[in-house]
């Protein structure tokens, strides 16, 4: 490893086995793309995460308060003066040549979405950005969201997120066997995220019980609870199918067997999952906030938030097959990565 490589802050790749969020996907997306271009990185994990992407493991505390004690303390003394890549949020305050990926200030648009230990995330990865050699950002309504807050334009630079190559229809063997490993036997409108309050899956129930009262369907919500959020209640009926924290092997065909994927999501700071269901062949149905708009190129079923009748409606031409499938952005992990890359040398890292 030579002696200038970047340090890539590696405790967002956690343990082998461990659910993926979409800022986790992202990052790896991102790390795998730009090494490929032969940037020189060295990851550097604590000492329980089993990905192979990690070159170096370093000792660490364990729990949740581990993880952030090595980040902000034990990390910097690991990177001898050399840039510092975070590429999920947080980022150790007192590093100074620091450049981190804010994925969105959802913290600060709605703080109400979030537990104690949810807002101090926020105020951690916020914190972070003030004192950055640089700031990567997902989009550019991120971009405006980070430089109003006072951040110099310079130091701001958008990395778009691409959609993982693997996600392409499955089989219908494949469907076929997701269907029978969940039981799903009837058409189903798919939700990806319930735990975060911002993605108001609640709205979303109230639109697939008016209409499963005329039109039999089960609304499927993958996701699980997570401690950072604020708790989200979800009404319990027959037609509404929870299936907890499941792998990427079942995701895809479970994408690609649904009517549509449903994100009547109220703040993103981009949001992959609706170009994950175009890629897989599904139609997205998604709220009209702007940031849909840039992520999905204006692709996507647009139906406004809150307007639960909208919904029901939408939901409705779903699942008798009347929606537009639209077409995912021509845009790879490759493009990003070249985005990364420019961004690095504008500010005097590579």
């Amino acid at each position: 490893m030579a002696p200038d490589a970047i340090v890539v802050n590696g405790r967002f790749l956690k343990a082998q086995g461990s659910s993926a969020t979409g800022v986790h996907r992202a990052a790896r997306g991102l790390l795998d793309s730009t090494q490929a271009l032969g940037v020189e990185m060295e990851v550097v994990a604590p000492l329980w995460v089993e990905d192979p992407r990690v070159d170096r493991h370093t000792w660490a505390p364990r729990g949740r308060w581990g993880e952030r004690i090595w980040e902000q303390f034990l990390l910097p003394m690991h990177t001898r003066g050399r840039t510092l890549l975070s590429l999920a949020n947080t980022a150790p305050i007192i590093s100074r040549r620091n450049v981190v990926m804010l994925h969105d200030l959802a913290f600060r648009k709605g703080p109400q979405w979030f537990s104690s230990s949810g807002k101090m995330y926020g105020r951690v990865a916020f914190a972070a950005t003030k004192g950055a050699q640089g700031v990567l950002v997902p989009s550019e309504q991120v971009s405006r969201e980070v430089a109003a807050t006072g951040l110099e334009h310079s130091k701001i630079f958008v990395v778009r997120p691409a959609i993982d190559p693997m996600f392409v229809p499955a089989s219908p063997e494949a469907v076929s066997s997701v269907r029978a490993t969940f039981g799903l036997r009837h058409q189903y409108i798919l939700h990806v995220g319930w735990g975060d309050p911002r993605k108001d899956v609640g709205l979303l129930i109230e639109a697939h019980l008016r209409l499963a009262k005329k039109l039999p369907h089960d609304l499927v919500l993958v996701g699980v609870a997570h401690p950072n959020f604020a708790p989200v209640h979800i009404l319990e009926a027959p037609t509404i199918r929870r299936l907890g924290a499941i792998s990427d092997a079942d995701l895809i065909p479970l994408l690609t067997s649904a009517s549509a994927l449903a994100f009547p999501s109220l703040y993103e700071g981009f949001g992959l999952p609706p170009l994950e269901a175009m890629a897989c062949g599904t139609p997205a149905i998604v709220s009209d906030i702007p940031v849909l708009h840039e992520s999905t190129d204006g692709s996507a079923t647009f139906v406004a938030t809150g307007a639960v009748d909208a919904w029901v409606k939408a939901l409705e031409r779903a699942l008798a097959g009347e929606l537009s499938l639209g077409t995912p952005p021509r845009w790879t992990w490759d493009d990003a990565a070249a985005q990364l890359v420019e961004a690095l040398k504008a500010l005097g890292c590579l």
